[in-house]
């Protein structure tokens, strides 16, 4: 699964950049806006990350891609082990 969402977000630009106008620049920042979406749905953050960095790349002053971001970064690390053990912890 997450395989495919990668290869989506890649192929998007290509697809959307087609016909090189003013709106193909919110488009493509909604397009990977709403992949995200579905990524962080489905507890992909370290996919939903990439794919909100890609919306930042696009529109750098969107709340939601900006937002989202955050939230993705705060998920995937979440959800990892720890690198550093501390003696006496498990």
């Amino acid at each position: 699964m997450k395989m495919a969402v990668v290869i989506a977000a890649l192929l998007l630009p290509t697809v959307l950049l087609a016909s090189v106008t003013e709106t193909v620049v919110p488009s493509t920042c909604v397009a990977y806006l709403a992949v995200a979406g579905t990524a962080m749905e489905s507890g992909d953050f370290d996919v939903a990350l990439l794919l909100y960095e890609k919306a930042v790349e696009r529109d750098p002053h969107s709340r939601e891609a900006l937002a989202g971001r955050l939230i993705a970064f705060a998920g995937s690390y979440d959800s990892k082990e720890p690198y550093i053990k501390i003696a006496g912890q498990d």
